[in-house]
This record gives C-alpha cells, sequence and structure tokens, in this order.
C-alpha cells in the first residue's frame, strides 16, 4: 500500500479532518458518477455521496487499508442510491434494469466499481473529442442507436457518421493505449451494458 494511504488511514482513525478531506479528493468524484449512473440526478447523487463520506467519519476508528474504506464508501452509496431510487419509483419511471442489477446479491462489488472508474475515464476522453465525434460516439455506444438515426437525427449522411465515429474509436484508442489500458475490453463493457 502506499505510504501516503497508509499514514491518510491512520490520520483518519486519530480523527484528522484532513484525512477524510484526502479521501474525499481520492474518490468523491468516482461516487459521484457511480451515484448519477443509478439516480439520474446530479444534487440527489451529491448528497448521497456527501453523506456517505459522514457515514465514514462516523466509523473512522473501523478502517485499517484504503480498500475497505473505498468498498466501504461504494456500498454505501450503492444502498442509498437503491432506496433513493425505491422512493423515487411513483415520481417518475426508472430503467427495471438498474433495479435488478442494485438488487442482485450475486454481482461482485469490485467489478462494479471499475466497470464505473473505466466508464468515467471514457467519458472524460470522450468529452475531450472534436464535437461531432463525440456526440456520435455517445449516440452509438451510450444510446444504442444505428448510423441511420444519428444521421437522420444530426442531419448528415451515413458516411459521415460511420467516418466520425471511426475518427473518435481511433483517438480513443491511442489515449488508452498510452495509459497502458485495452480499449477493447472498456468497449465491451460499455457495449454489453446497453
Amino acid at each position: 500500500m502506499n505510504k501516503n494511504f497508509e499514514q491518510q488511514i491512520l490520520d483518519l482513525r486519530a480523527g484528522k479532518e484532513s484525512a477524510l478531506s484526502f479521501f474525499m479528493d481520492s474518490y468523491a468524484h468516482s461516487l459521484r458518477f457511480f451515484a448519477m449512473k443509478m439516480v439520474k440526478d446530479k444534487l440527489i447523487s451529491e448528497e448521497i455521496v456527501s453523506d456517505a463520506y459522514v457515514k465514514l467519519w462516523e466509523r473512522k476508528s473501523n478502517f485499517s487499508c484504503a480498500e475497505t474504506i473505498k468498498s466501504f464508501l461504494y456500498l454505501v452509496t450503492k444502498n442509498a442510491c437503491l432506496d433513493y431510487v425505491k422512493q423515487g419509483r411513483l415520481r417518475f419511471e426508472h430503467e427495471e434494469q438498474w433495479l435488478y442489477e442494485l438488487e442482485n446479491p450475486d454481482k461482485d462489488m469490485l467489478t462494479k466499481i471499475i466497470y464505473f472508474e473505466l466508464l468515467e475515464l471514457i467519458v472524460k476522453e470522450i468529452e475531450k473529442l472534436p464535437k461531432q465525434q463525440a456526440q456520435i460516439f455517445k449516440m452509438s455506444f451510450f444510446e444504442g442507436k444505428n448510423a441511420d438515426e444519428i444521421s437522420s437525427e444530426l442531419g448528415t449522411s451515413a458516411n459521415n457518421v460511420y467516418f466520425a465515429r471511426s475518427k473518435a474509436i481511433s483517438l480513443l484508442k491511442e489515449t488508452f493505449k498510452k495509459k497502458d489500458i485495452s480499449f477493447y475490453a472498456i468497449l465491451i463493457s460499455l457495449i454489453s451494458t446497453n
């Protein structure tokens, strides 16, 4: 384990707020993204993640390694999201698939954490693409639209859609190659969730 993490855990157990801030800087962004994908509400997801950190602080003496802190935060966030979605089912429609995945005890939590961190990474990289390429990539892979649907919606030709999508994939592949991450593994993970 990183010496900095070890010291921060000791500081957290000792009640130093700077250590709580350290773990907020380390995990809060991913947790908010994780929560946002479930509750589809930015303010609610931020509130849920803030509450998770309050619970971490209340139980600060129980943690001895970064992995347990991270798992605890994701588990608390997941449970709060599930509670929110269950309470709000009458107020708005929610994808049944998410409820199934959240309630399914066979799902490996670590796999979910990794998936959301990879998804967050790919979203950050997509935002760096030229606007049309980013838009076409999102429509293809996040919304599951085919080239004809995209070309019709954007008022362009199917050839332009294929070209922009290919260019986006090529740029993303290069970026992830530099980061030593398999773009194909991310893409397969992304496609299999649609």
